[in-house]
């Protein structure tokens, strides 16, 4: 099994990757209240909060085969 790693991308970067046949599982970071005003078609809403106290439960059901980017409205959080 690799080694996870963490790399930063733009927009651009991410729209391409979502329109591709292997587009990864976007997970938004943010609040619940800021999630439910806009976010990424087809992401998941996992507060980072909890993925930080959760993060071996949240992986487990995440798809293994698939890149996972992590993402908020300004970066700071899904960094």
């Amino acid at each position: 099994m690799n080694a996870p790693t963490a790399d930063v991308i733009t927009s651009l970067e991410l729209r391409t990757l979502l329109e591709s046949s292997t587009a990864p599982r976007v997970v938004d970071v943010r609040t619940a209240a800021e999630f439910e005003t806009s976010h990424i078609a087809g992401s998941y809403n996992v507060p980072l909060d909890v993925l930080d106290q959760h993060s071996p439960e949240v992986a487990q059901r995440l798809d293994q085969d698939h890149d996972v980017v992590l993402v908020c409205r300004s970066g700071q959080r899904s960094t």
